[in-house]
C-alpha cells in the first residue's frame, strides 16, 4: 500500500447500508447515545465486525424446512419436534407474527420465519431388549422440544436472514443497556450504604462527645478504625464506577465493549441426534430404525442467557388456522 494510499484510507463501515440501518437501531435502544461525540464514526467499525460475525452464523443455518401438517409423517425432523400434524398447526395459530404478517400480505402464499424451541432432555425408563433378556425399567433419554415459538415473519429466506442479523444486533445493545442498569443499580446501592456509614460514623462520633468517653466502651477505637475502612472501601468502589456526569460515555463504551466480543456473546452448535420414532436418544450403531436429526443450538445474549433449537421454516397460508389457534380452542369449547 502506498503512502497516499495509507494516508487516505477510510473504514468503510459507516458507508455500509447494514451498519447504518443497525447504528439506527442501536439509538433506538438507547437514544442517549446520539449525544456522545462522534457516536457513529466510533459506533461503526465495530458493528461492522458483529455484523460480519453473526452473518456467518446465519449463514450457515440450513435452507428453509416446510412446517406443514402434510409433511409430518414423512419428515423425521417435523416428527422429532412436533408430537403430531395438529401440534404443527397449534404453533402456527398460536404465532401473532405469522398470523398478522399473512394478514398484512393478503396476495402471499407463503412466509418464512424462525422456529425456536427449547431443547429439554429427561431421563426415562423404558422396556427394551438388553442383554438377551427384555426389561421394563431400561434407562434412555428422551428428546423433547417445549416452548416452540415461530417469529420474524418475511416474504423471502433472504430477506428473513437479513432481518435476524440486525435484530441480534440489536440484542447486544439492549444486553449493553441492561449492564449500565445493573451499574447504575449498584451505584444507587453504594450510595445508600454511604449515608448508612455517615450515620454511623456520626453515631460513633457523639459516643465519645464531652465526658461519655470516660464510660465508652474499650473498643471504641476498634470501631472507628473498621468504620474507616469500609467508607475508603465504599468510596473507592463509587469511584470505579465513574462519574454519573458520564453517563452518556459510559453507555457508548458500554456498547462498544459488548460489540467488541461477538464470539462470546453469540454462538451457534450443531448437534446430532439419533432419535426412534419415540424420540429416545439412541446409539448411532443400533439395528433399531432410527433417524439422524441434525438441530442448531444457538447461545442467544439475553437476561437471562438463554440456549434455544432454531431453524427457518416455510409456512403456507392454507396451513394457518382460521382466526388463529385462540379462535379453534374457542371453537372446542363451543362444541
Amino acid at each position: 500500500m502506498s503512502m497516499f494510499n495509507w494516508l487516505f484510507k477510510r473504514d468503510d463501515s459507516a458507508t455500509r447500508d447494514d451498519v447504518r440501518q443497525a447504528l439506527a437501531r442501536i439509538v433506538t435502544v438507547a437514544p442517549q447515545v446520539r449525544l456522545a461525540s462522534r457516536y457513529e464514526a466510533r459506533l461503526a467499525p465495530a458493528v461492522g465486525k458483529t455484523i460480519d460475525h453473526v452473518r456467518e452464523l446465519v449463514a450457515a443455518l440450513p435452507a428453509p424446512r416446510d412446517a406443514t401438517p402434510g409433511a409430518w409423517s414423512d419428515d423425521p425432523y417435523l416428527r422429532a419436534k412436533f408430537a403430531t400434524p395438529d401440534d404443527i398447526a397449534r404453533v402456527i395459530g398460536e404465532s401473532r407474527d405469522v398470523c398478522d404478517w399473512f394478514g398484512d400480505h393478503i396476495a402471499a402464499d407463503h412466509a418464512f420465519a424462525i422456529l425456536g424451541a427449547t431443547l429439554v432432555e429427561r431421563q426415562v425408563l423404558v422396556a427394551a431388549l438388553e442383554g438377551g433378556t427384555m426389561r421394563s425399567d431400561v434407562a434412555r433419554t428422551a428428546i423433547g422440544f417445549d416452548d416452540k415459538r415461530m417469529r420474524f415473519c418475511h416474504e423471502s429466506d433472504d430477506a428473513l436472514r437479513g432481518d435476524l442479523v440486525q435484530r441480534i444486533v440489536e440484542q447486544f445493545a439492549l444486553e449493553a443497556m441492561s449492564r449500565v442498569a445493573q451499574t447504575e443499580a449498584r451505584r444507587d446501592a453504594l450510595q445508600e450504604h454511604r449515608a448508612l456509614l455517615a450515620a454511623r460514623m456520626q453515631m460513633l462520633g457523639r459516643r465519645g462527645a464531652g465526658m461519655s468517653s470516660l464510660i465508652a466502651s474499650a473498643d471504641l477505637a476498634g470501631d472507628a478504625t473498621r468504620l474507616q475502612r469500609d467508607v475508603e472501601e465504599n468510596e473507592a468502589a463509587l469511584a470505579a464506577l465513574g462519574s454519573p456526569a458520564d453517563s452518556i460515555e459510559t453507555q457508548l463504551q458500554t456498547i462498544l465493549d459488548v460489540l467488541d466480543e461477538p464470539v462470546r456473546m453469540i454462538s451457534v452448535t450443531e448437534r446430532t441426534l439419533c432419535l426412534n420414532h419415540m424420540n429416545l436418544l439412541m446409539d448411532t450403531r443400533c439395528d433399531e430404525p432410527h433417524a439422524d436429526i441434525a438441530i442448531h443450538l444457538a447461545r442467544l445474549p439475553t437476561q437471562p442467557p438463554q440456549t434455544r433449537a432454531v431453524e427457518i421454516v416455510r409456512i403456507a397460508r392454507r396451513d394457518v388456522p382460521a382466526g388463529g389457534a385462540r379462535f379453534a380452542e374457542a371453537e372446542r369449547m363451543v362444541l
